[in-house]
């Protein structure tokens, strides 16, 4: 997973290699996990700063008797990496996840379950 720059290109991207797994389950229950991996064939590249996510994910749980509603549970542990204050880089991190839940509610819109 590759994020933009930011703040006028002063946060350089950051690059993510990250095992991902996907289940659904028998209640209509979709669950996301996913936790940062190394491996050699997808080395830091140039012009990126590797970021790390320790365990993290979500899962949409659809609410018992009110069909087209879900519950979303989610939890994040990213660090960001790079040499910028971590209180600079964290500033911009709101933005992204903002950008991540409305990507999430169009995808979740998409899925016929």
């Amino acid at each position: 997973m590759v994020t933009p720059s930011a703040a006028m290109g002063i946060i350089l991207p950051r690059d993510f290699v990250d095992v991902i797994s996907i289940k659904r389950y028998e209640d209509g229950t979709v669950s996301s996990n996913d936790l940062s991996s190394c491996h050699p064939n997808c080395p830091p590249q140039p012009g990126y700063v590797r970021g790390f996510n320790h365990p993290c994910g979500c899962s949409c749980v659809p609410v018992p008797g009110e069909p087209g509603k879900t519950q979303l549970f989610s939890f994040f542990q990213t660090d960001l990496g790079g040499l910028l204050p971590r209180s600079v880089v964290d500033s911009f991190f709101p933005t992204s996840m903002v950008e991540f839940y409305s990507n999430l509610t169009k995808a979740v819109k998409s899925l016929k379950m």
